[in-house]
């Protein structure tokens, strides 16, 4: 029997094509269900690139009314 190979989280990234692209079709590096965090995340649809940005933490995130 075989072994069986395993690769990285930072190899399957790359072949999945993160941290490339431009504009809407640019993807994140990191998502939000990468990192485990007990804080908030917000997700926000961007307004020159028309897709989604994933903040952290509220810092970037412009507060509501």
């Amino acid at each position: 029997m075989s072994k069986r190979t395993r690769i990285s989280k930072v190899e399957k990234w790359v072949k999945e094509g993160r941290g490339s692209g431009i504009g809407a079709d640019y993807k994140p590096w990191l998502n939000i269900q990468d990192v485990s965090s007990l804080g908030r995340s917000t997700r926000l649809k961007g307004i020159k690139t028309n897709r989604q940005h994933e903040f952290l933490s509220d810092l970037g995130v412009p507060p509501t009314v």
